[in-house]
């Protein structure tokens, strides 16, 4: 492997996959020159690479927020729109087959008095 065929490989690579790849090798060879600093005895804290680090970390917890929204659920507006007017449809339905009409009579009584012709039934007093 060389140079050409990493470079080659890294534009096949997804621009999200690219990202990562690029921040791995940064944060990987800024580590390196951490440890490096600690072995020659320079306190690391105190230099620049200390900074270098958390600025990519700082993109590696962006590139990890993309992925999320990437992968979080998509609400398809179409269909919603269809089921709540199905929804909405139907309950204004039931309610509507609910409700009596005022020509239609509610009670037994009040039926037969309609097949009577209105009349109230007049009772027998002996």
């Amino acid at each position: 492997y060389n140079f050409f065929s990493f470079f080659f490989f890294l534009l096949q690579l997804e621009p999200l996959d690219a990202a990562k790849t690029d921040l791995v090798a940064a944060y990987a060879i800024n580590s390196l020159f951490w440890m490096y600093m600690n072995v020659c005895g320079i306190n690391p804290k105190e230099h620049a690479v200390r900074q270098e680090l958390g600025r990519i970390q700082s993109y590696m917890q962006r590139v990890k927020e993309i992925e999320d929204k990437k992968k979080a659920p998509k609400l398809d507006k179409d269909s919603t729109k269809r089921f709540v007017k199905s929804a909405l449809w139907q309950a204004a339905k039931k309610r509507r087959d609910d409700v009596p009409l005022e020509s239609e009579p509610s009670t037994s009584t009040e039926r037969r008095r309609e097949k009577q012709g209105g009349k109230k039934h007049k009772k027998n007093n002996y």
